[in-house]
């Protein structure tokens, strides 16, 4: 399973909004920086409406801010609002993990595992981006088993933001190849259909994506 589609057979504008994507998660484009379609089209050898398209699904993304006289910027990151997120997101996944465990089945448990195989590959490889997109699709992959379908965006769009706060923090980061071991145990958990301890490990997981205080 592999979570990055080749550029070869993508639209343009998909190309464009995942190498900003990338670039804004990995703080190359620093917070509140000032982003120019007409700079960008240029950067990106593409038109200014292919630039547009890809900055406003950035700004379903909360990555991107885009105000008529300010033009857009890249959204600013804040100690107190990542703390929020995270504390959503450990809500919504606990809850999605006590019910994931009801519905699972064997191809859903063979998704998860051929995803902790490409995590273990991009943590091998030292690729931190790849390992965030494939972090993202395990977490996805076990709350869709949950029926919460509304849920899902907003799910999204705070495992999004957790990533980037901890980036933003390196001094807070394990080794990749730790982050992905991680995950091993959630499912060893959903496989055994074991709802109480899936929710309280996933608790645990989700407590310790920064870490603090010396916490591993």
């Amino acid at each position: 399973m592999n979570a990055l589609i080749p550029n070869q057979i993508r639209r343009p504008r998909d190309v464009v909004y995942e190498s900003l994507k990338r670039q804004i998660m990995l703080n190359e484009l620093r917070p509140e920086s000032a982003l120019t379609e007409l700079g960008m089209a240029r950067e990106h050898g593409c038109s200014q409406g292919t630039i547009r398209e890809a900055l406003l699904r950035l700004q379903e993304d909360g990555l991107v801010t885009r105000s008529g006289h300010r033009g857009t910027m890249v959204t600013r990151l804040d100690p107190e609002e990542a703390e929020e997120i995270l504390a959503l997101r450990r809500r919504i996944e606990i809850r999605g993990a006590l019910r994931a465990v009801q519905h699972v089945e064997r191809g859903g448990l063979e998704r998860l595992y051929a995803i902790q195989a490409d995590m273990d590959a991009a943590a091998a490889a030292g690729d931190e981006y790849a390992l965030i997109i494939l972090d993202m699709a395990f977490h996805l992959t076990i709350f869709r088993l949950s029926g919460l379908d509304a849920l899902e965006q907003i799910l999204t769009r705070c495992t999004l933001h957790s990533h980037r706060s901890k980036l933003w923090a390196p001094g807070h980061r394990r080794p990749l190849t730790e982050t992905a071991t991680r995950h091993r145990l959630l499912i060893a958990l959903l496989e055994a259909r074991d709802g109480e301890g899936l929710s309280r490990a996933m608790a645990e997981h989700i407590d310790t994506i920064v870490l603090r205080d010396g916490a591993v």
